[in-house]
């Protein structure tokens, strides 16, 4: 947004991939290659089963807005139709993670208020925009505010209703300008946090269009004691592209070039976002697919997957953007004063798309899935299976190893320990503690060492014994 251990260990972390998700692109003036995306949607999540978590859907009151609430009693988000189709809240068992406009709880403007002239009504939570964002070119979309994509009322069907899974479908309106229609899908499964967002953009009008999907997600940044101040431990962590274009690996884009939000951490290749009440915007070409958001005051936090398409052209140039919401120490700049009530706490996280050339009637897809759980900071790294604060190590003394690590992860059941010899065959498998994504996992068990054992993996296993991924690996010299 724009104003207006050892030596004789050795760590391995299994990298977290987003292939099975969904993306159905049409684009124009490129040559198929390995890296293009699919071009069916035949790649799909499959739903958990979790049967002791099963998912509903229930029609209640947030806020004052009537809203659609999926859940499966571990995690739940809830969706509003009426003031642009958002997501208003995401919700892990108590615990709340997104912005929430306190003025306009309740409130559903008609256009006439939520414009350039009277001011843009955010209400906060997630959406979706076109990008590039700009006023310079008709390539380039103008708002926020911007009432037909971002503050009308959107359609909504109920998709699938199931124990396993329920999904509801958002449509927005049509608008002339942008050429635009956009569809959003939310999918919530039984007994994992994990939740998928299908987001297709739609050539309405009768000319060739070219945009980008521009994902937004408004994290709460107040202070969980005292509302009237910045949240001081609320991070944003956005790992390095190895390749990026950019000498640092990001770019400042708004405020000061020398912002002290943001800070490289070199030996992690991580990008490490702290948020300041004090206005900027970054952007990072990272291919990672992931990034994550902690609170470090309440220990909860979220990691969005997305797919990264190296060889196609991004809006900004990144795939990850940040905005730092806060006021504007340069001169002469009032439109963002240094007063809460009017420039909130709030922190975006950003995921772009691929742009997209569109002709009338096609559309293009990119889908995201936010994976909720309770963890600390820092983010080291982020697997399938959960969230890595501290990554696993092993300690060997005698016959024993001893397994620490702290990690969040999606879904309730156990961790496992799974030994290796040097041949890859599973010799001997050990249950470790049960986990729960409501709860931070502190791994620190000892456990006797097989003979022959050249390799000890630590995986999630879900509540039907099925394994849920890695979360992290030591090999024993």
């Amino acid at each position: 947004m724009k104003p207006r251990m050892l030596s004789s260990v050795l760590v391995v972390l299994f990298t977290c991939g987003l292939s099975s998700i969904s993306t159905t692109h049409r684009l124009r003036g490129s040559t198929p290659s390995s890296n293009d995306p699919p071009t069916s949607p035949s790649q799909t999540v499959p739903a958990p089963y979790g049967g002791s978590y099963p998912t509903a859907i229930q029609r209640v009151q947030y806020n004052g807005w009537n809203v659609y609430k999926l859940t499966n009693r571990i995690v739940s988000l809830l969706v509003a139709p009426d003031i642009g189709g958002r997501a208003i809240q995401l919700q892990l068992g108590d615990q709340e993670f997104f912005f929430v406009n306190k003025h306009l709880a309740g409130k559903i403007l008609p256009p006439e208020q939520n414009n350039s002239k009277s001011g843009w009504a955010n209400y906060g939570g997630d959406k979706v925009w076109p990008a590039p964002q700009g006023q310079s070119s008709d390539s380039e979309w103008p708002g926020p505010p911007y009432y037909a994509l971002d503050g009308s009322r959107f359609s909504l069907e109920v998709v699938k209703e199931t124990p396993a899974e329920v999904a509801v479908r958002v449509s927005s309106p049509t608008d002339s300008q942008t050429g635009i229609q956009f569809v959003r899908t939310f999918h919530v499964y039984a007994g994992t946090t994990r939740i998928k967002v299908e987001q297709l953009m739609r050539n309405v009008s009768r000319r060739r269009i070219r945009w980008g999907i521009w994902h937004v997600l408004q994290n709460d940044a107040a202070d969980a004691s005292d509302p009237r101040k910045p949240n001081s431990e609320l991070y944003m962590y956005v790992p390095l592209s190895p390749h990026s274009q950019y000498r640092d690996g990001y770019r400042i884009m708004f405020g000061d070039v020398r912002h002290p939000s943001y800070q490289a951490l070199r030996e992690q290749n991580m990008l490490r976002i702290h948020y300041l009440y004090q206005v900027g915007k970054v952007g990072v070409d990272t291919s990672s697919g992931w990034y994550a958001v902690v609170n470090g005051q309440k220990n909860i936090g979220y990691v969005e997957n997305f797919r990264f398409f190296p060889a196609l052209e991004y809006p900004d140039g990144a795939s990850v953007e940040s905005w730092n919401h806060g006021p504007s120490f340069l001169e002469n700049d009032p439109s963002l004063p240094n007063d809460p009530e009017k420039v909130p706490y709030l922190m975006e996280a950003e995921v772009l798309s691929p742009l997209a050339e569109l002709d009338p009637g096609e559309d293009y897809s990119f889908a995201v899935a936010w994976c909720p759980t309770r963890v600390p900071n820092p983010i080291r790294s982020a697997v399938w299976a959960g969230a890595i604060s501290e990554p696993l190590s092993g300690k060997v003394t005698g016959d024993q190893i001893r397994l620490q690590g702290v990690f969040g992860v999606y879904c309730p059941g156990t961790v496992e320990a799974v030994f290796y010899n040097s041949a890859g065959e599973v010799v001997y498998l050990e249950s470790l503690q049960a986990v729960d994504p409501r709860e931070v996992v502190r791994l620190d068990k000892s456990v006797t060492i097989p003979h022959g054992v050249y390799r000890v993996s630590v995986r999630v296993r879900d509540q039907e014994n099925e394994n849920q991924g890695y979360l992290g690996s030591v090999i024993l010299k």
